[in-house]
């Protein structure tokens, strides 16, 4: 396995020309780019130029979660800005999801189940779930029967969703990743890049680990060195 194929940048921390000398640097590293406050910031051509910087292909990390028709309106403004990917909340429900796949178009949507930044107790305070499995288990059908391309969850869910195989089909992209030794951050739920795509992760999302390395470069060797025997 290769960074290439399986490595999605979380780039938080840049401001716009940080990252697009960054993709001029990298790009060709990493299967996605992703983005959320700098699609923001900056609008729709953001997208343009991180492509023509050598972004492979665009995640707007939106999370949207509103009614279908607004979240379909949404979806499909962002897809004419050429963005690849498009995350919605999978707690909106399946004709949210649907219509996100409508407004879309060709690109991918993935769903979000429950974020890496919460704890169990935070998920049994906010959605009445015991735990993170219980809530992706919960969620993880109204993905499959919304007809999107897959779902975000943290590395701890994986081996459960892939028991299932009903939900066979689903992309699983995963954040909440850090090799041995790196600094979790902000994540409650994480684990190393090769536990996760062994127990069967599509895709990684991994952000501060190189983004904030003194030496990106070799920080991006280590990690195409750590996952290209598995």
């Amino acid at each position: 396995m290769t960074t290439e194929e399986k490595i999605i940048l979380s780039t938080d921390e840049f401001n716009k020309q940080e990252l697009l000398d960054f993709v001029k640097k990298f790009g060709s590293k990493f299967s996605c780019i992703k983005i959320h406050n700098l699609y923001d910031q900056f609008g729709p051509g953001i997208i343009s130029e991180l492509k023509d910087a050598g972004a492979k292909r665009v995640w707007v990390d939106a999370k949207l979660h509103d009614i279908p028709n607004t979240v379909k309106l949404r979806a499909k403004a962002i897809a004419s800005s050429g963005a690849d990917i498009l995350t919605v909340h999978a707690s909106g429900g399946i004709e949210m999801m649907q219509a996100a796949k409508e407004g879309f178009g060709n690109g991918k949507i993935y769903a979000v189940t429950a974020l890496t930044s919460l704890t169990n107790q935070n998920i049994k305070a906010i959605y009445n779930a015991q735990d993170a499995k219980e809530m992706v288990l919960r969620l993880a059908p109204l993905v499959r029967q919304s007809g999107v391309d897959g779902l975000v969850c943290s590395p701890l869910e994986i081996e459960m969703l892939r028991a299932n195989p009903d939900l066979k089909n689903l992309e699983i992209v995963v954040p909440g990743i850090r090799s041995q030794g790196v600094s979790a951050n902000d994540q409650q739920r994480f684990d190393t890049p090769v536990n996760a795509l062994k127990a069967g992760a599509n895709f990684l999302v991994i952000g501060r680990q190189i983004t904030q390395a003194k030496d990106p470069g070799q920080a991006i060797a280590d990690l195409e060195n750590e996952i290209s025997n598995i």
